[in-house]
């Protein structure tokens, strides 16, 4: 069979690592553009591009040695059996495994999975702490918040003195767990007149949901403009519908 397939066999051979080429550049450019935008590759994804690669790499060896082999005998007045039963076999086992890697590689379009961002903008203490005065305030509004009949506290003052350097301390002291512990933090400017949809948005974002309605319509509201820090348990929230986000911003 392999010495009379022999032809055919290579032929399906070179066909095959055709087809596991061209699903190796689409997984490709899929990873690219979920790299792009900041999600995490699986690790399936990549082991198998890189099996990828190392089979077409084989394959490509088998092609070239039998473009390179003499595959005649007798002075090349007649084919040489014991070779093309060598090659062709060689061919048709390659072309199986390159076959099966490119069956394994139908991910479905999906390589890759969002992550949540660290967040950036949480300051040092040592820029806070030189402003001796601000101590009392940050304190007293850690202490309420480690209360667990409170779930919001909201800072007011004229601009310029300080209420968002204070909410980011806030945040970073929640995030560090330095007298209670979070999942998440999530800080949010919110202007004057809100961009709802953006807050809800850059909230979602930030804990890894997708809101199909407007949930942060009523935090906006009552911040009334002033930048907020939002301290959330995301772990107890993720997956929930919309009705317990709700319920959890109305208390």
């Amino acid at each position: 069979m392999y010495i009379w397939n022999y032809n055919s066999n290579f032929e399906n051979l070179e066909n095959e690592v055709k087809k596991l080429e061209g699903r190796r550049e689409t997984v490709q450019h899929l990873v690219v553009d979920a790299t792009s935008q900041g999600d995490e590759i699986f690790e399936t994804v990549q082991d198998w591009l890189d099996s990828a690669n190392q089979i077409i790499d084989e394959a490509s060896v088998v092609i070239e040695e039998n473009k390179q082999a003499n595959t005649k005998c007798c002075k090349g007045l007649c084919p040489n059996p014991k070779k093309r039963f060598q090659l062709s076999k060689q061919a048709t086992k390659k072309a199986e495994a390159v076959a099966g890697v490119h069956e394994v590689g139908k991910f479905c379009q999906v390589v890759s999975y969002h992550t949540i961002p660290e967040e950036i903008w949480l300051p040092s203490i040592k820029s806070y702490v030189a402003f001796g005065s601000r101590i009392p305030t940050l304190n007293n509004v850690l202490a309420a918040l480690s209360g667990s009949d409170v779930n919001m506290v909201g800072v007011y003052g004229m601009g310029g003195i300080g209420k968002t350097t204070l909410a980011k301390e806030v945040a970073r002291q929640a995030k560090e767990g330095t007298l209670f512990k979070v999942d998440e933090v999530v800080f949010v400017e919110v202007s004057e007149k809100p961009d709802l949809e953006k807050i809800q948005g850059a909230i979602a974002d930030k804990v890894g949901l997708v809101f199909t309605e407007s949930v942060a319509v009523d935090v906006a509201n009552a911040c009334g403009g002033m930048p907020i820090a939002i301290v959330t348990s995301a772990k107890s929230l993720r997956n929930k519908r919309v009705c317990e986000w709700n319920k959890h911003c109305d208390n």
